[in-house]
């Protein structure tokens, strides 16, 4: 009883195959298209999908290194053990621009934070307008087929002067073949657009939070330095804070 439908399942998919290679040239051409557009989308979302699995577990493990109270110069050595960790990478890149031996400006490490997370949100949004592209042309794409497709079929029953089914039907059948390749590469685009973005989201606000942690702890080690050492401040600029408020009245002026 189970094998009932496979004799009706196999002619279907014959009738389905032979209409794509019976379809016009627009049909093809669009059909192209719109497999083209299907596999590119698909390529991103599990690369996306890949490479956020590898970040989440970087991010993880450099996490438990920068809460091990490492020195933050071991922990700038550390992006090599954890290449996909958008942490470790604000961390290194953080590191080179101040150096280990120079007192931090506040106002000057802020912008900079800041800057590199928004540069690193937009590494992760890289290629999502390709399938906001795909998500909203392929529906489009579809109809202006099956359209053209219908209207075929109307000027055939007009030259054959019939308006049977039989006379029709296959330009029909054929017209909305583009309808169903539409969907399919409209469908997982807007899907995975959606839940990569949300894992974007929700990344963006864990970097928020330990770069707000990391910007405390440098500007800890700096109060750290003074403390120990007042005149080397005062000659690398003094109290970064300090430096900041005569950079705000500077502006003021």
């Amino acid at each position: 009883m189970g094998f009932e439908g496979l004799p009706i399942f196999l002619q279907l998919s014959d009738s389905f195959s032979s209409l794509i290679s019976n379809a016009g040239v627009l049909a093809k051409t669009i059909l192209a298209i719109l497999a083209v557009l299907s596999v590119v989308s698909w390529t991103i979302i599990v690369e996306k999908y890949r490479f956020f699995r590898r970040a989440a577990k970087d991010s993880a493990s450099f996490k438990k290194v920068f809460d091990s109270n490492r020195s933050l110069g071991e922990l700038a050595g550390a992006e090599e053990r954890f290449p996909s960790s958008a942490e470790a990478q604000l961390v290194a890149s953080t590191w080179e621009e101040l150096g280990a031996n120079e007192l931090v400006n506040v106002t000057f490490l802020d912008k900079y934070l800041d800057s590199e997370t928004a540069s690193i949100v937009a590494e992760w949004e890289s290629y999502l307008i390709f399938l906001a592209t795909t998500a909203t042309v392929s529906p489009f794409l579809g109809l202006l087929g099956t359209v053209w497709g219908i209207m075929s079929s109307f000027l055939s029953m007009g030259v054959r002067g019939s308006a049977s089914l039989y006379v029709v039907g296959p330009g029909i059948a054929e017209a909305l073949v583009t309808t169903i390749f539409g969907l399919g590469a409209a469908i997982p685009a807007v899907v995975g657009y959606n839940y990569i973005l949300r894992v974007i989201r929700r990344k963006e606000d864990r970097l928020n939070a330990f770069s707000a942690r990391f910007r405390n702890r440098l500007v800890e080690r700096d109060f750290s330095e003074l403390a120990r050492n007042p005149a080397g401040g005062d000659a690398a600029g003094g109290d970064p804070l300090k430096v900041a408020n005569k950079g705000e009245g500077r502006d003021e002026a």
